[in-house]
C-alpha cells in the first residue's frame, strides 16, 4: 500500500470516528400530565404558573466513550412545558387554570428547583434523572407548600439518542407532577381543608 493511500485510509478512519461522537443535543420535552383524582374542583378558576428557578437552564450532559461530553438543551422553556402537564392534571380535578395574578384566589405556582439528566458512557450507558418540584398554593389568605423529587434511571446498551433522553427527562417531569399534584392540595385550592 502506497504512502498516499494509508494516511487516506487513517484520515477516514479518524473522520469515521468523529462522526461517531455527538454534538449536542436539543430536546422537545412534552411530558404527560399526571393521572388525578375525582374532579373536585367545581370549574374553579385558579390563577396559575410555573417558574424554573435552576441556575443552569441546560437538562443536563451525555458523556461520550472518547470522554467528550455533550450538552443536552431544551428547545422550548422547560417551565412552559411542565405549566401545559399540570395545567391538563389541574383540569383532571376540574379546575380551570387561567393567568397568574398575585391577588387572586385560588392560585397555585410551581418552581423547577432541580432539574437533571446525565448519561455515563460504558457498557451499557447509564441514565441518571432527577428532578425536585415546589408548589405552594393559596386560598383566602391561608397558603400550603408541597414539595416532590423523582428520580430515574435507565441503561442502555447504545448511546442514546434525543428521543431516549427526552422520554427519560418526560417520565421523571410526569412523576414529580403526579406527586406535587395530589389529593391533598386539589382539596386545599377547592377549599375542602
Amino acid at each position: 500500500m502506497t504512502r498516499f493511500a494509508r494516511l487516506l485510509l487513517i484520515a477516514g478512519l479518524a473522520l469515521a470516528l468523529a462522526a461517531c461522537s455527538q454534538t449536542n443535543q436539543t430536546l422537545r420535552l412534552s411530558p404527560n400530565p399526571p393521572e388525578t383524582g375525582p374532579p373536585i374542583g367545581d370549574s374553579a378558576s385558579v390563577g396559575f404558573q410555573v417558574l424554573d428557578t435552576r441556575n443552569d437552564r441546560d437538562l443536563g450532559v451525555l458523556e461520550n466513550p472518547d470522554g467528550s461530553i455533550v450538552q443536552l438543551v431544551a428547545e422550548q422553556d422547560v417551565a412552559y412545558a411542565v405549566q401545559l402537564a399540570a395545567a391538563q392534571a389541574l383540569r383532571g380535578y376540574d379546575f380551570d387554570p387561567g393567568v397568574w395574578d398575585a391577588g387572586r384566589a385560588p392560585r397555585l405556582e410551581i418552581r423547577i428547583t432541580a432539574l437533571e439528566h446525565e448519561v455515563i458512557a460504558g457498557v451499557p450507558y447509564e441514565l441518571e434523572t432527577e428532578i425536585a418540584l415546589q408548589a405552594t398554593a393559596w386560598v383566602q389568605g391561608d397558603r400550603y407548600t408541597t414539595r416532590a423529587r423523582a428520580t430515574a434511571s435507565d441503561q442502555r446498551a447504545l448511546p442514546p439518542r434525543a428521543s431516549a433522553n427526552t422520554e427519560a427527562i418526560e417520565k421523571a417531569i410526569t412523576r414529580a407532577l403526579t406527586q406535587l399534584l395530589d389529593a391533598p392540595l386539589a382539596e386545599f385550592l377547592a377549599g375542602n381543608r
